[in-house]
């Protein structure tokens, strides 16, 4: 009879574990796409093939205050870059339309360079996964709420 108990707590903190843990990872697809992302910005910013559109201006981003969104918001502003169109179809792949018809982006004050804006998410990001991991509810933070 223990043994029995003892069997159907052990069965049912199993459960329990790969419940949690289902909840808390990333899925592996949104762990790859994240991944792409930043190896693509890191492309993006290789100095020896500089953006055809380098010298757009699009607005600044405060990764502080605004989520991840705004920063799809400027990417689909800007036109005439095929460049960066891997990159915004990963970042609307990784956001999974949670932005559809939303305006993440709050404030609109500062112009800068593609290449200023594309080097400070790149930065963004390699810090929220340095700090954060790539958690389904940091993700979650990310997007519009």
């Amino acid at each position: 009879m223990e043994v029995a108990i003892g069997m159907a707590l052990w069965l049912k903190g199993i459960i329990l574990l790969t419940c949690l843990e289902r909840d808390v990872s990333s899925s592996p697809i949104q762990n790859g796409t994240m991944k792409e992302i930043i190896v693509q910005l890191h492309n993006l910013k290789n100095p020896k093939q500089p953006l055809s559109c380098n010298s757009s201006m699009v607005w600044q981003v405060n990764f502080g205050k605004e989520k991840l969104c705004a920063a799809l918001e400027v990417l689909n502003n800007v036109t005439d870059c095929p460049e960066i169109d891997r990159l915004r179809r990963n970042m609307n792949h990784l956001l999974a339309n949670s932005t559809r018809n939303e305006n993440c982006l709050k404030v609109q004050d500062t112009q800068i360079q593609l290449s200023r804006f594309l080097k400070d998410l790149l930065t963004f990001l390699q810090k929220s996964i340095r700090n954060e991991g790539i958690l389904k509810s940091s993700l979650g933070n990310f997007t519009k709420a």
